[in-house]
């Protein structure tokens, strides 16, 4: 079967060799005449980095909700906006007392991650432990997010100093459950009768769950500055006290610096990490004085559109860093755009092109492409799914060796996602063979 299935392929390959080449007037015949695409919305755009124009323009410039594609937006505001290291901490000293102001810094007790720059830092500390949250202005849960996914894993609240990814773990051992942090062990109430795993409040920490059916769990925490304080102090050991200062307008704080920010890319964009997504674009809202550092999202993306991202062709409606919003609306041709901005500024050389696709999936090999095998094998690219919607941005090289950028944006199909991967897999291998 497999020699068959090897057959199979390199007929297709030959066959996709002799057609003519895929341009714009020949996507538009072969959408035209695709079942699958008759009653829903696609577009492709298609670039050659070498000569610098476009190959494919497919609805090109018609507004798409790309779902996990903002990423690479938010990818892009980080370039623009972190150095090399995640700032962790601000902090200042006052006598005997060391106050506090969390980043945004999403790494801190992660679990996947394991990043405890914090954690060291305030155990070192003899000082009184203060901490202020008053330079954090967002929401928790973004605009345009459905409400009630507030008890699933990928969408934990925004918050200034996270830790454990804002999330707490249950995991069941025979009649055993594991419950970490710990400190939440006292707030789960076993209740036999639930229809579900586990439930919370939206605004409460109070969880219930059903042992029968509880197996493996991940569930957002509620937020607040006294729980962040009460985390902290469990961990420590020792006091950590709530005040409201803000940061002063001398900026004679210091900075903790955490992680390098290139591991915080890797995973948000390998395995399309929403909270930490979220949390860079707040992390990038403490670098602009522009609102006095507060921690917001939309100022960073409204400082972003007027300033490096004022030259995109289609003007993205943008607002959140995930893409968990329907709101965000974005064309293909601003994803080409972009990822060329992105590329110019990295693969500068043959080992900035390799560290720029190390950060992406790669199609059958790594993060959210790993197991998608209808794509050539030198696509790295980004996913964007939502329900009805999926999406692909990134870059593909050719047989022959070029470099070409791409997006290609599905919306408001009712078929089974899968279906559509195959479809949009014929389109990438023609331009893999036939460029």
């Amino acid at each position: 079967m497999a020699k068959l299935a090897y057959v199979g392929m390199a007929v297709l390959l030959v066959a996709i060799g002799c057609h003519p080449r895929l341009n714009t007037r020949r996507m538009e015949r072969q959408a035209a005449k695709n079942k699958n695409y008759q009653s829903s919305f696609h577009g492709l755009a298609v670039y050659d980095l070498a000569t610098e124009r476009y190959l494919v323009e497919y609805n090109s410039k018609k507004y798409f909700t790309p779902a996990s594609n903002t990423k690479l937006f938010t990818f892009y505001a980080g370039l623009q906006l972190l150095g090399d290291s995640i700032p962790a901490l601000y902090y200042l000293q006052r006598n005997d007392s060391l106050i506090i102001w969390g980043t945004g810094d999403p790494t801190q007790l992660h679990p996947a991650l394991k990043n405890d720059a914090i954690i060291t830092f305030l155990k070192q500390t003899q000082s009184n432990i203060y901490l202020s949250t008053t330079n954090f202005s967002d929401e928790p849960l973004g605009e345009g997010w459905a409400w009630n996914d507030y008890l699933y894993s990928y969408q934990p609240e925004k918050s200034a100093l996270p830790l454990y990814g804002n999330c707490v773990r249950l995991v069941k051992n025979d009649t055993r459950v594991a419950i970490n942090p710990r400190f939440f062990s006292s707030l789960f109430v076993p209740e036999k009768n639930m229809p579900t795993p586990i439930a919370r409040g939206i605004a409460d920490n109070c969880f219930r769950y059903n042992p029968a059916s509880l197996k493996e769990e991940e569930i957002p925490f509620h937020v607040s500055a006294e729980l962040i304080a009460q985390l902290l102090a469990d961990t420590l050991k020792k006091p950590v006290h709530c005040v409201a200062v803000p940061l002063p307008e001398n900026r004679q704080w210091q900075t903790l610096w955490g992680m390098p920010a290139e591991s915080l890319y890797r995973l948000m964009l390998q395995e399309s990490d929403n909270f930490l997504a979220e949390q860079t674009l707040l992390l990038c809202a403490g670098r602009l004085s522009e609102g006095n550092f507060t921690l917001r999202s939309d100022k960073v993306i409204s400082y972003l559109l007027k300033n490096q991202l004022a030259d995109l062709s289609d003007k993205p409606r943008w607002v959140d860093g995930s893409g968990l919003s329907r709101y965000n609306l974005f064309t293909p041709r601003s994803y080409v755009e972009l990822l060329r901005k992105i590329y110019r500024q990295i693969a500068t050389d043959s080992v900035g092109e390799q560290r720029l696709f190390s950060l992406l999936p790669q199609a059958g090999k790594s993060g959210t492409l790993r197991n998608i095998k209808v794509y050539p094998p030198s696509v790295y690219a980004k996913t964007g799914t939502l329900s009805n919607n999926h999406n692909l941005s990134g870059f593909l090289i050719t047989r022959s060796g070029k470099r070409l950028i791409f997006s290609y944006m599905n919306n408001h199909f009712t078929i089974p996602t899968a279906t559509i991967r195959e479809e949009m897999g014929k389109i990438l291998w023609q331009l893999y063979e036939q460029y």
